[in-house]
């Protein structure tokens, strides 16, 4: 399919020229440029159009979306969300952990993290303290966080027996190894490699 020009449109001044003066556009150039501009868009989004099953971030994000959300209708029962489970794991894991070292383990910006950390700590879920240099912060589970952990894994269990269903538990741990190591070697938001 060509892009057709209207032969005024073609007449128009172009708006590049000193001011005061005004030139006519080639029409028959500028009407040839844009087809060819249109048959070469058209030519790659044909061939592309029906790649887009194999494109790895639709793939990713689409599996993300539908294991959050079975985690999440699992975890309904003791009012957590899985991403904040998966929090609440790395903190408990690593405890005391300092903030940026939280970050470096769940491969997640500051940003977000500080943001997610407020609404665990304003649940109750997670307590934060000061170290000796006032701008480092500790986290560590409150009690009522590690009894909100506590009761969240018969649901997480049973979530996980859930995925087993549909997507090897193994296999999918082996892609975690992986992405671990991607970020590891290439820090999310172009950040520096940790040391």
């Amino acid at each position: 399919m060509r892009l057709q020009i209207p032969y005024a449109l073609s007449l128009m001044p172009d708006r590049r020229a000193p001011s005061g003066r005004s030139r006519p556009r080639h029409a028959l150039a500028k009407v040839g440029e844009a087809a060819q501009l249109a048959d070469s868009v058209a030519d790659v989004v044909a061939h592309f159009a029906p790649l887009g099953r194999q494109c790895a971030f639709a793939n990713a994000r689409l599996m993300g979306r539908v294991v959050t959300g079975l985690y999440d209708e699992a975890l309904k029962a003791v009012d957590l969300r899985a991403s904040q489970l998966a929090l609440m794991w790395a903190i408990v894991a690593c405890e005391p952990v300092e903030m940026s070292r939280l970050g470096e383990v769940t491969a997640t910006d500051q940003t977000t993290l500080s943001r997610t950390v407020d609404k665990l700590r304003q649940s109750g879920l997670v307590d934060v303290e000061t170290g000796e240099d006032r701008r480092v912060r500790f986290l560590r589970l409150s009690e009522h966080g590690r009894r909100q952990f506590a009761r969240a894994m018969p649901h997480w269990e049973r979530a996980q027996r859930e995925i087993d269903r549909w997507l090897s538990l193994a296999a999918l741990q082996e892609l975690g190894r992986h992405a671990r190591r991607l970020a590891r070697d290439r820090p999310i938001g172009g950040g520096r490699k940790p040391a």
